[in-house]
């Protein structure tokens, strides 16, 4: 019984390394839930029979109920489960749990795996301690689990220290107790000379008395339980976690692909817009006594190549809660203030959507955000101009004290690499131009400070709507060094662009922000602020090392929409430029249109982490998904699509799915079911198999070429007698061959596997009032209907 609780704590600790996948306190009750039951399962079955197939098979069975009656049955609100939903989960809950934001709302797809694996896992090892011979091995399958929770943390989680010592604790409290059981277990005695007999027996009874067997494993075992799970706590906090392999560097992540204007180029359009239009209204309300917040935003970019600003990061499918940054996890925040938003957007044409500070945590319908967690932006997923869209999010804003700001330093670390980066081609003027600016400065926000009031300058910049576009070396060259005054007129993206690299050129990492300004409050509320086209801008953010990144305003925005008049002698003469003809960028007749958000790609240093341990664990994640999830999931998977092409309308898709059923069951006993084939060569070649099977295949065959080629394309009748002839041909099936082969052909993966381009182009092509499948081999035995 000690052993059993033992594997139970272990187990316990495994939970907890799950459960911090998700926020809140809700996994608990589905994850723990799933070994105590698995634990009354094995225990009851072990009482009833010895037999590992049956034991396996109750097992399964067990999870499955499980999953669908309290998974995805209570958790979700209803009072019985849902096999659909179960099917759907088992089929994506992988995919979903290495697709979504850690940590993640505890959503019955989300939980598939980790309770599935928790569920295994717990039989096995109970199943195993209670098969005599047996020490350590019941200790796999949690360290298979253990090593799976670990795997989905992603590199830049520590599994919690105390869930860590616990599993440790209990993994060697577990072997010591065995290993005491196995000691004092009864042995049988060598045999002994007669003389000797009487003499072994008193010695005996002496000795019994001064030692019981077992207790010296347990004096000794206790001491080592002890040091080994400080070692192993120690060295588990102390190991850095950011080069530990992450499946979502391997994992094709679901693609946001929203088309959208350039944000910077977009700034430019909505000043100029008019009249402006109400964009959306904001409601803000603070943990202190103050608002820290004078704007929103929309668009953060951090990538620039010479050419253009832009963001390069992934936005993931989010719930509720939302994951920080891991990459600037180690380099410190200051103060924060947290400050709660609810947003009203009314109408956008980018599907970009307003945020303050960092958001932790998002109230609004999970299938319509996307979450870049890099840069703390936020992305509609549904259309941009599919209606108002209300949602309320829980943001930390940094709020540095003067002495604070003073004090500050540039931030550093691998993390922060790409917010320094200055690309090959930047001119030398504007680094004597940023050493000018900055002279007098001592401290990093003293050159900041100096920097933003020598780009605000009205006498040396001044703010000019009309002025020429542009961020790229060429616009900060113009800006920075033109002898013409024309070339000197400038706004918010010039600005914005110039203190950004000017703040890379003195070590400093920044990027650049756009969104709107708050303007004077609405009369619904305190704290409510209307959101218009007037109120558009963009500003730098530097990364302040202990604070975060802190915004700074080159720009006069005491009128964002203000435009010089033109200066026509000027524009007669043509106005020269210090950075030459080969930099002139000609005035567009509308802002261009780039796509800001890309295709997403794969994070290179996690790409680059250790090659030994990721191969390790990967090795080790397949190997159960093979073992023990693979077989259920492809018996399921069957069974689904089975119940789909039997349903399928009209009655023509029905015969064809008969048939391509047949072709399956025929593939999984080696009959060569290729595409190119006719139904009547399949026939041909399964009479290999016998007359009896022969029979049933011949008799579908012809009427799947009927259904194909007949002008009604199948009836009602038809239908039902093809899968008549399908249910007596898999009986017949199965009347063959050993247990061996019938379990390997249901197992048999081949026949879920994708159809060729080819037959699902053939397949989209079929006349209307026909199945879905063509000729000659009425699709391939992998399609789907």
């Amino acid at each position: 019984m000690a052993e059993a609780a033992a594997l139970l704590v272990a187990a316990l600790a495994v939970a907890g390394t799950f459960r911090t996948l998700y926020a809140g306190g809700r996994a608990w009750g589905p994850l723990v839930g799933a070994i105590v039951a698995a634990a009354a399962v094995t225990i009851g079955m072990r009482r009833l029979t010895d037999r590992w197939d049956a034991l396996a098979a109750t097992s399964l069975v067990g999870a499955a109920g499980y999953l669908i009656v309290v998974v995805f049955g209570w958790a979700d609100g209803r009072a019985v489960g849902g096999g659909r939903a179960f099917v759907i989960g088992l089929r994506s809950g992988w995919a979903n749990l290495l697709s979504v934001g850690l940590p993640a709302d505890p959503d019955p797809e989300l939980l598939v795996v980790p309770v599935l694996a928790l569920w295994l896992a717990t039989a096995s090892a109970l199943a195993l301690a209670m098969r005599p011979g047996t020490v350590l091995a019941p200790l796999a399958p949690l360290g298979l689990a253990f090593a799976l929770a670990v795997t989905l943390l992603a590199g830049g989680h520590h599994p919690p220290p105390v869930l860590l010592a616990l599993l440790v604790a209990a993994a060697l409290g577990y072997g010591i107790l065995r290993a005491a059981r196995h000691a004092t277990a009864p042995q049988r005695p060598a045999p002994e000379p007669p003389a000797l007999a009487g003499r072994s027996a008193g010695a005996g009874q002496h000795a019994g008395a001064a030692h019981l067997p077992g207790a010296g494993a347990l004096l000794l075992g206790v001491p080592v339980l002890v040091v080994a799970t400080l070692i192993g706590t120690l060295f588990a906090v102390v190991v850095p976690a950011g080069g530990r392999f992450d499946p979502r560097t391997v994992h094709a992540q679901p693609l946001v692909d929203v088309p959208q204007p350039d944000p910077l180029a977009q700034v430019r359009a909505q000043l100029t817009a008019a009249p402006p239009r109400a964009v959306a209204s904001v409601r803000l309300a603070s943990s202190s006594s103050r608002l820290p917040v004078d704007r929103v935003t929309t668009a953060v970019l951090a990538d620039f190549d010479g050419a253009s600003w832009r963001n390069h990061d992934a936005f993931w499918p989010v719930g509720a809660a939302l994951p920080g940054d891991r990459d600037e996890a180690g380099t410190g925040l200051g103060p924060q203030v947290a400050v709660h938003a609810d947003v009203t957007v009314q109408q956008s044409d980018s599907p970009l959507l307003p945020v303050v500070g960092r958001p932790t945590r998002l109230a609004t319908a999970p299938a319509t955000a996307a979450y870049d967690p890099r840069t703390g932006t936020l992305l509609r997923t549904s259309g941009a101009a599919a209606g108002p869209l209300r949602y309320q999010l829980t943001a930390t804003v940094p709020t540095p004290s003067p002495a604070q700001l003073a004090a500050a330093v540039p931030g550093s670390g691998p993390a922060l690499a790409r917010y320094l980066a200055v690309p090959p081609g930047l001119p030398a003027l504007p680094v004597t131009e940023v050493t000018r600016a900055t002279a007098a400065a001592r401290t990093t926000y003293d050159q900041l400070t100096a920097l933003a009031d020598y780009l605000r300058d009205p006498q040396r910049f001044p703010y000019d709507l009309a002025g020429r576009p542009g961020h790229s070396y060429g616009a900060v060259t113009r800006l920075l060094t033109s002898t013409d005054p024309r070339e000197r007129r400038s706004y918010a993206e010039a600005h914005a662009a110039a203190f950004a690299l000017l703040a890379r050129l003195r070590g400093i990492p920044s990027r650049i922000a756009v969104g709107y300004l708050l303007g004077p409050r609405a009369g619904s509320g305190p704290g409510t602020f209307t959101l218009t086209q007037a109120q558009a801008h963009t500003w730098p953010e530097v990364f302040l090392a202990g604070l975060g990144w802190i915004p700074f305003e080159p720009t006069d925005t005491s009128r964002l929409s203000h435009e010089e008049p033109p200066d026509a002698s000027g524009a007669a003469a043509g106005g020269g430029s210090a950075a030459g003809a080969g930099s002139a960028e000609p005035i567009p007749a509308t802002p261009p249109t780039q796509t800001a958000i890309p295709r997403l790609t794969l994070d290179e240093r996690h790409a680059a982490a250790n090659l030994g341990l990721r191969l390790l664990i990967v090795v080790l994640a397949v190997l159960v998904m093979l073992v023990v999830l693979a077989p259920l999931v492809i018996v399921v998977a069957k069974a689904e699509r089975r119940r789909r092409r039997r349903g399928a309308h009209p009655p023509g898709r029905r015969v064809a799915g008969a048939w391509q059923e047949a072709r399956d069951r025929l593939a999984e006993r080696g009959v060569a079911t290729e595409p190119t084939r006719t139904p009547g060569e399949i026939a041909a070649a399964a009479a290999r198999l016998g007359p009896g099977v022969t029979e049933p295949v011949q008799a579908l065959a012809t009427l799947v070429s009927q259904a194909l080629y007949g002008r009604t394309g199948g009836t009602d009748a038809d239908a039902a007698r093809a899968w008549d002839l399908l249910a007596l041909l898999r009986t017949r099936l199965g009347a063959q061959g050993r247990r061996r082969q019938r379990l390997a052909g249901a197992l048999d993966p081949r026949p879920l596997l994708p159809t060729r381009a080819a037959s699902r182009r053939r397949a989209l092509t079929a006349p209307a009032g026909r199945p879905a499948t063509a000729p000659p081999g009425a699709g391939s035995g992998g399609g789907d209907d």
